[in-house]
């Protein structure tokens, strides 16, 4: 394998900020968020067999989050899946992993900020209109780009609040349903597939497509681990945030499953509350819970702009961390000067979910295909780089591992992770395999990236199935004083390249420029004689520098001037101490002339 070291300036980074409860609260702003909608999707195809879908795929996602625990520990950086496997295999598994993630993050950007208004639909019924909704979502986007531009913090403590409100409230749904509605042998009674002539139970291919639509509920992992370069103690607190996360989510997830099919019909479920499958939970309680619907509505809302706001925040640290690795340009890993954000990245991603909400016309089930797609690949990268980081960094520090592991030749290979692996790629293959848009638009997005990547590498003139190594140096920047005043000597029109290499300069400081042309007069001849050619000459010379700068937009003025030599009229020009910059055309560089420079208080620039 190629390896490559490449020094880099040491710049800013991104400040590491974030306790655990704020990670928590992000990372459950994202997983949290998706029972909003996963329930429903479920259930279009799960129909009885609902929790099961939803039971299994959180099998999955324990192995997966498992493997997110030791590995963030291991490499706490802003790159997820990708990092991860940068450290087991090579840049193009890195890059791989990443792309499927960006692919997985704007998604949920798009869905977790479309499926706002149908709850908030509870207030206000014309934003049950598609195209109302759409627009919705789009001044949506736009605002957390706003709120993120100025900085994490600012995002996350509203994060935190939002979290600790939507847990609270989704305990109170599971209590309520327990108390009033739950007929749990009806639920169980339901566990069935392919029953003829009923509208409950699935056929196996569609409960499988069940069970990958769950998965939609459990990909926001990734956003967790995205935060490792900015948790402030992030070996400790990443792998909390995530078992808090796993704790909280199989437990109110499996419960809100149970309780919605005690509440409604599978197929009503399904279909007419496809969108809100909360709100229709609640508004089943007998007695008319209208007042907690609202209450729902309103926090399924806020949470659900949460979630789209981790996932803006994902994304653009992901792209960050991929720039630093040159497997994206340095344009996403640009931070802002003042905020210390991937502000550059922050609205390249907003504007791609902006288009894929249009693209998508309000289709859930479009988006959903989508975020399988992308997620997958990372989770499935994720569980692999485990097991052969376990082989390949064997004696690496781990300040959290995995218990549950067969030993093989001395091995410790994880069991959730070999489960994880196999799993993360079935529900791949299933999208790709029954999921025409989600297949088309995913392997088209897969393509463009390896595409650019490899173009990209080539430019760089970096390995593209290697691994590169960055080394920050520590280069300190020079202090140049203010340049205000440019002094230009030019004598023939081969000194074009310093007339442009002179504008560029003055345009970066907003400086005047000044060029002067030097008509020799021999000492036997008076100063004032007639040398008309020589003027016609010197006109024609200095009108052509002139064009060059007009076009250029620079400020300027020349003057032609006599004197008995050029070295004598250049000595006599400097003494007006006026400027900060002389640049000098190498052929007139006269070495016997160096005294005229010495002790100067401007900078000499000579030009070969």
């Amino acid at each position: 394998m190629k390896e490559r070291l490449v020094a880099r300036m040491e710049k800013a980074s991104i400040k590491r900020v974030l306790t655990m409860g704020e990670i928590f609260s992000i990372g459950y702003g994202d997983l949290g968020s998706s029972i909003y909608y996963a329930l429903g999707i479920t259930a279009l195809f799960a129909l009885g067999l609902t929790p099961i879908a939803i039971g299994l795929a959180g099998v999955v996602f324990l192995c997966t989050a498992l493997s997110y625990a030791e590995l963030s520990a291991m490499y706490p950086e802003s790159g997820g899946s990708a990092s991860f496997a940068r450290h087991a295999f090579n840049d193009t598994a890195s890059f791989v992993a990443g792309w499927g993630l960006l692919l997985d993050y704007i998604v949920t950007i798009a869905i977790s900020a479309f499926s706002i208004t149908p709850y908030l639909a509870v207030f206000y019924q014309p934003l049950k209109n598609v195209d109302v909704q759409i627009s919705f979502t789009v001044g949506i986007i736009a605002f957390l780009f706003f709120i993120n531009y100025f900085g994490v913090r600012r995002s996350t403590k509203m994060s935190f609040a939002l979290a600790i409100l939507a847990l609270l409230t989704q305990i109170v749904i599971i209590v309520a349903g327990v108390i009033l509605i739950l007929d749990l042998p009806k639920v169980i009674s339901h566990f069935k597939i392919g029953v003829p002539g009923v509208d409950w139970s699935p056929s196996w291919p569609d409960f499988m497509r069940g069970v990958a639509m769950a998965m939609v509920a459990y990909t926001g992992i990734e956003s967790i681990a995205q935060l490792g370069s900015e948790a402030r103690n992030p070996k400790r607190d990443l792998p909390r945030a995530i078992f808090f996360n796993i704790i909280a989510l199989l437990t109110l997830y499996f419960g809100v499953s149970i309780v919605a099919l005690s509440a409604l019909p599978p197929e009503v479920l399904g279909h007419q509350y496809t969108n809100d499958p909360l709100e229709g939970i609640v508004l089943a309680f007998p007695g008319g819970w209208t007042w907690l619907a609202k209450w729902v509505g309103l926090l399924a809302a806020a949470l659900l702009f949460v979630a789209s706001n981790a996932g803006l925040m994902g994304s653009s640290r992901l792209a960050y961390n991929m720039g630093q690795y040159y497997q994206l340009p340095q344009f996403f890993s640009a931070l802002h000067p003042r905020y210390l954000v991937p502000a550059r990245s922050l609205g390249f991603f907003a504007i791609l979910a902006i288009l894929l909400v249009l693209l998508s016309g309000g289709r859930l089930g479009f988006l959903a295909d989508l975020y399988n797609f992308g997620a997958m690949i990372a989770f499935f990268s994720t569980n692999v780089s485990l097991i052969v980081l376990r082989v390949k960094k064997k004696n690496f520090e781990r300040p959290y591992k995995i218990p549950f592991n067969i030993r093989i030749r001395g091995y410790d290979i994880p069991i959730s992770g070999v489960i994880g692996s196999f799993a993360t790629l079935g529900v791949w293959c299933l999208i790709v395999i029954t999921k025409p848009e989600g297949r088309y638009l995913g392997l088209g997005w897969l393509i463009l990236g390896v595409v650019t990547y490899l173009f990209y590498r080539k430019r760089r003139r970096l390995p593209a199935a290697g691994r590169v190594h960055v080394k920050e140096v520590k280069v300190e920047k020079p202090t140049f004083p203010p340049v205000e005043q440019i002094l230009v000597p030019i004598q023939t029109l081969a000194d074009q390249e310093m007339i442009y290499s002179a504008a560029k300069i003055a345009k970066t400081h907003n400086a005047k420029l000044t060029l002067i042309h030097v008509i020799e007069i021999p000492a036997s001849l008076p100063l004032d004689i007639d040398v008309e050619q020589k003027i016609i000459d010197a006109t024609a010379i200095l009108q052509y520098a002139e064009a060059i700068l007009r076009e250029e937009n620079v400020n300027m003025e020349h003057f032609i001037l006599r004197g008995r030599s050029f070295n004598q009229v250049l000595q006599e020009t400097l003494k007006e101490n006026r400027w900060q910059l002389v640049m000098l055309a190498g052929h007139h560089w006269d070495r016997e002339a160096t005294s005229i420079f010495q002790n100067q208080p401007f900078r000499l620039w000579i030009y070969y």
